[in-house]
């Protein structure tokens, strides 16, 4: 029986919630606000609409919108890798290991100047292991704008994993780290609002490289690896697990899964000498690719997803959308934002999902 009581205090947990939610989503606006002066002057920049609507056409016309998976080159060779940097870490070894990106975009209208970023061409893995047998390995794909061992050490609590007894890895998306020359602001033009077409071929070299560091990983004896991606890293890491069985499980932290969001380029489309037709294909071009547009190849009992309810950047409807179509059973929402939160669910769900998994034990 429902009192009066219970019911007041679920409306006051209720209140509650949606008052953090609603903090949480102000300090992602406040993160967000140079993103957006940013984005406002790229949108303002020279375009030659005739080979813009080339570009966004190539896709239609090669069925990527229709069929995605169609869209992601996988090699079926191991690229040649050197390790770069070997360190003491803990009571095991730090490495940095360099290999031959040789991903070649698929529309040939920008791959002059796609390839024309020759520190891109070279794809970063880097390992903190333990050094003495083959260990299970967690493989981390950092977010938009980062990218550096040293962020990924404090982003993904890498100490911690390390100390339970794993490996981790950490594979460096295209155009960030030292895939890329100057200010870390260059690291942008992965995102620039409207180039949709760079940023497509961006997204699947993400894919491309991520399965080098498997086949990498694989020829230096690792075993039993499983993904954790944040954001951008969310992003990739839900499209692979589409596209390959190889992952032992998928972690989607506070993922991204559209790229229309959180800036939307429609400032940009609106400059275009084109009706609302050819701006509604050019959104589709944008997120075709989108891990919603996609089914998971390995079981979805593998798959955890972690989101925020407040979240400005990755929003939470969604993630609860992605929830229904994969009918994922393990699927769990913060209280706060993309940066800001006031629980400590994800430690407990994340690391019980490693026990389940059989990657930790206790």
């Amino acid at each position: 029986m429902i009192t009066k009581e219970t019911s007041r205090d679920t409306n006051l947990h209720f209140m509650k919630e949606r008052t953090l939610n609603f903090i949480g989503g102000i300090v992602d606006e406040i993160f967000l606000a140079p993103g957006k002066v940013i984005a406002y002057f790229q949108a303002q920049r020279y375009v030659n609409w005739t080979i813009y609507a080339r570009e966004i056409t190539f896709y239609h016309e090669q069925g990527y919108v229709d069929k995605p998976a169609s869209f992601f080159a996988m090699s079926g060779q191991v690229p040649e890798y050197h390790i770069k940097k070997q360190t003491k870490y803990k009571n095991g070894v730090y490495q940095e290991i360099s290999f031959d990106s040789l991903y070649e975009p698929r529309n040939p209208l920008l791959r002059e100047r796609y390839l024309s970023y020759p520190e891109n061409r070279t794809g970063y893995l880097i390992r903190w292991m333990h050094g003495d047998k083959p260990r299970k390995t967690v493989l981390c794909l950092h977010g938009f704008m980062m990218g550096s061992p040293r962020e990924a050490e404090r982003m993904f609590k890498i100490h911690k994993l390390f100390s339970m007894g794993l490996d981790v890895a950490l594979c460096v998306h295209p155009f960030h780290w030292k895939r890329i020359k100057g200010l870390r602001s260059a690291r942008r033009v992965y995102l620039t609002l409207g180039d949709t077409a760079f940023t497509n071929e961006c997204v699947a070299h993400s894919v491309f490289d991520l399965h080098n560091v498997f086949l990498i990983l694989d020829k230096l004896g690792a075993k039993n690896i499983g993904i954790v991606g944040a954001s951008l890293g969310g992003y990739i890491a839900g499209i692979y697990a589409c596209l390959n069985k190889k992952p032992d499980f998928v972690a989607m932290m506070v993922p991204s899964l559209s790229l229309l969001y959180p800036i939307s380029p429609d400032i940009f489309y609106r400059r275009s000498p084109f009706d609302l037709e050819w701006q509604f294909n050019a959104r589709c071009v944008a997120e075709f690719h989108s891990p919603l547009n996609l089914q998971p190849q390995i079981p979805v009992d593998n798959i955890l997803l972690i989101a925020s309810r407040g979240d400005k950047l990755c929003p939470y409807n969604l993630v609860e959308k992605l929830r229904q179509r994969w009918g994922l059973s393990r699927c769990y929402y913060r209280t706060g934002g993309h940066w800001l939160v006031f629980d400590k669910i994800r430690g407990h769900f994340w690391y019980g999902f490693l026990r389940e998994k059989n990657f930790i034990e206790g």
